[in-house]
């Protein structure tokens, strides 16, 4: 009962400032909040202030528990102090007919039923798996650094991290579900946003109407309580489109501000989001046509944004990062990495876009969560056009839906859904019982059960957790029927603190402080992996040898230039070493030779470090003008180079070439001779060893995963020790101890 209770405060505290500083902002910006307003409103624009608070902590290296204390309580005391976080007085409610209150005792009905429901799962221990992988493991990795620190073996951490930033101080007071719950805070405030703006445009149940379609949503259901940040991403944007709307009856400049700022944290609590800020500033430009306003408008929105773009300038030297590598080269992601990663996300494996319509409507096995059939007449919306508020929720819903094809899976619908749903409410109103029989269906089809009965691979809720919100069942004993939890106590349990392991697919990197270095997650896991790979794929493996012969001449520097235009965008250029010869006497290499390559320069002493385990490799897909070059700092004589290579990289061409003392490239050959290479030595423990040299001296392999067998099968061979095997995975601890003799045996 005691982590429930924690849970439940951290959740409370961090929500209940959000609202104060919200509060205190509205008040100095006299923004004209209705009652009904207000909490949604308020919280909105506080996450956003107070996100920036969390921000410049972490920056600072202060994130200490009772710093992150005192973030929450001044702005309540404040809000206290000033009567800023009371509610403005509310009109009497209106006269309402026999229907009219069947209507609002239904939908308060499944309402709270709903709410009950959500509740128990977010105040549940967290295991959504990405809130309990990259979403808290980087909140739990700051708090334990006490700061922001570069994450180079993880991505995700140059994502903008806005709503994590709320996160961190509930995890720190409450840990994990605390988290969930201040997620679960958004979908509350979206919903009655949502409801207020039925209000404010004299459309009552419109508003609820359009409300209970998003918050009965299976997808937005599990999102939105589970430490995700899309149904947070979709209150924010909302807020913004609420904004605007006040403005334009308004017209006060005030109001700018705030619409900046919300704008502005639209982008720093997902990429995506960000679209709301350029409908706010075309809307603003249009209708204010001075340019002053629009400048407001982004001046504050940069200051919620801008941070985030600093961030990752100086910690992966790409302001957009893990977008275009391409243009801002840096040696922690790959532009073969995001090109792959981007490329599978516009589809997620399924062959035709058609095929999305029964994934993300009732199917959700792939894309991961479903809408429910009841929204496929969502289409209806477009009547709403008759209408000034059908067309301006139609044009941001357009935008979402829009941005929603870099990334299919259905969770990503969320943010559309708000002005999509509302359209279609405002459409049917005028047949309210239509609307209500909408609802009632939704809501009886998004119930659990329903849905695991027609939709049983979708990700979905599957049913109240009342014994396990209030701890009566354990945390270890609720999490005991996830494998993955398994695995990841595995590690923590046997690898010592400050161990790093390799791992080839994701982990809950939030139930454990140990460092998982997962192989697609960054260039260094990338480099690692390919070793491992190296050491028993022979298609990695250096298995020929380039030889490029010449009559002798004195050289201070040469370069092999890649000259193919590669049609196969997965092939790329790779080099496990370069050697040089005279006479057949390999040149010692020495340490004033300078080397160079395009791309990926950072990785280029892997071609020139005598372990055939490692490998330079371009990251992208081969094309004219890569190359590797090397000065030698003086005049050799050189009468051949040998690239000893892999076969992966077929349609590869190379051309030899010297500079001459005018600083002019020469051609030295322009065809290379093929011989089949055979390595003496050990790949498997040359590839281990030079893990260990990297400080990483575990490697975890699921069953599932690619090689598993042969690791399994003769794991001395690799110097590899056996530490556990459970839960259909197995940890290994490098040995260095393991000899070419053992593998042998």
């Amino acid at each position: 009962m005691k982590d429930a209770l924690a849970a439940l405060f951290g959740a409370a505290f961090t929500v209940a400032a959000c609202y104060a500083l919200g509060s205190v902002a509205a008040a100095r910006l006299r923004l004209p909040l209705r009652r009904q307003e207000k909490f949604p409103l308020a919280f909105l624009l506080g996450a956003a202030c107070l996100h920036l608070a969390i921000f410049a902590i972490l920056a600072l290296k202060i994130a200490y528990t009772p710093v992150l204390i005192a973030a929450l309580a001044i702005p309540i005391v404040w809000a206290a102090w000033t009567g800023d976080w009371r509610l403005p007085p509310g009109k009497g409610a209106p006269s309402r007919s026999l229907f009219d209150w069947a209507v609002l005792l239904l939908f308060g009905g499944i309402a709270l039923w709903y709410t009950v429901l959500y509740l128990s799962n977010a105040w549940a221990p967290e295991f959504s798996p990405d809130g309990s992988g990259y979403h808290l493991g980087l909140v739990a990795r700051y708090l334990r650094a006490h700061g922001f620190e570069r994450v180079e073996t993880n991505f995700y951490s140059s994502l903008s991290e806005g709503v994590e930033m709320l996160f961190l101080p509930a995890f720190a007071i409450g840990k994990h579900s605390a988290a969930a719950l201040v997620h679960f805070a958004f979908l509350i405030a979206l919903a009655l946003a949502m409801l207020a703006y039925g209000k404010r445009i004299e459309k009552p149940w419109a508003g609820a109407a359009g409300a209970l379609l998003v918050y009965l949503t299976p997808v937005v259901g599990i999102d939105g309580t589970s430490a995700y940040n899309d149904v947070a991403a979709a209150g924010i944007a909302f807020g913004v489109f609420y904004l605007l709307e006040l403005w334009e009856l308004q017209q006060e400049p005030r109001i700018l501000i705030a619409i900046g700022l919300l704008a502005g944290y639209s982008y720093a609590a997902k990429y995506t989001a960000a679209v709301i800020a350029i409908y706010a500033l075309g809307l603003v430009a249009w209708k204010a046509r001075r340019l002053k306003p629009v400048i407001a408008v982004a001046a504050c929105a940069a200051l919620m944004a801008l941070p985030w773009v600093i961030k990752n300038w100086i910690y992966f030297q790409n302001p957009i990062a893990p977008f275009a590598n391409g243009i801002f080269r840096n040696p922690y992601i790959t532009p073969d990495f995001e090109r792959g990663w981007t490329s599978y996300l516009a589809n997620y494996g399924l062959k035709t876009r058609w095929e999305l319509i029964p994934e993300v409507m009732w199917r959700g096995s792939i894309t991961a969560g479903i809408l429910g059939v009841a929204l496929f007449a969502l289409p209806l919306g477009f009547l709403a056009l008759r209408w000034r508020p059908g067309r301006r929720l139609l044009i941001p819903g357009a935008l979402f839906l829009a941005a929603y094809f870099g990334n299919v899976g259905t969770r990503f619908l969320i943010p559309s859904l708000p002005f999509l749903t509302l359209a279609l409410a405002l459409a049917l109103e005028p047949l309210l019982p239509v609307l209500v029989l909408l609802v009632a269906f939704h809501a009886w089809l998004s119930w659990p059960p329903q849905v695991r009965r027609h939709s049983p691979d979708a990700w979905t809720l599957q049913h109240a957790q009342f014994r396990a919100a209030l701890r009566r069942v354990s945390q270890d004993q609720f999490l005991s029927r996830f494998w993955e939890y398994h695995q990841a106590h595995m590690i923590e349990k046997y690898v010592p603190e400050g161990g790093r392991v390799l791992a080839f697919g994701n982990l809950p990197d939030a139930y454990t402080s140990r460092e998982i270095i997962v192989s697609f997650q960054g260039a260094l896991n990338t480099r690692l992996a390919d070793m491992m790979n190296i050491g028993w794929a022979e298609s990695f493996q250096p298995t020929r040898v380039l030889v490029f012969s010449f009559p002798e001449r004195g050289l201070r520097r040469v370069r092999i230039l890649q000259t193919a235009r590669v049609s196969n965008v997965e092939e790329q250029w790779s080099v496990h070493e370069v050697r040089f010869a005279h006479a057949k006497q390999e040149l010692p290499r020495r340490g004033e030779w300078r080397l160079r390559a395009f791309p990926n320069p950072w990785d280029v002493q892997m071609a020139f470090d005598n372990s055939e385990a490692t490998r330079w490799r371009s990251y992208e897909n081969a094309r004219p003008g890569m190359y590797i070059d090397v000065d030698f700092g003086r005049e050799e004589i050189v009468d051949q180079v040998r690239l000893e290579t892999s076969q992966d990289d077929p349609d590869v061409r190379l051309r030899l070439e010297a500079m001459d003392e005018h600083g002019n490239w020469t051609t030295l050959a322009d065809h290379a001779k093929v011989e089949p290479m055979k390595y003496d030595g050990s790949l498997r423990l040359a590839a281990t060893h030079e893990l260990h040299l990297r400080g990483v001296d575990y490697v975890f392999v699921r069953d599932s995963d690619w090689g598993a067998s042969e690791y399994s099968g003769l794991p001395q061979s690799w110097g590899l020790k056996r530490i556990a095997h459970d839960w259909g995975a197995t940890l290994y601890r490098i040995a260095p101890e393991g000899s070419i003799e053992e593998s042998k045996r």
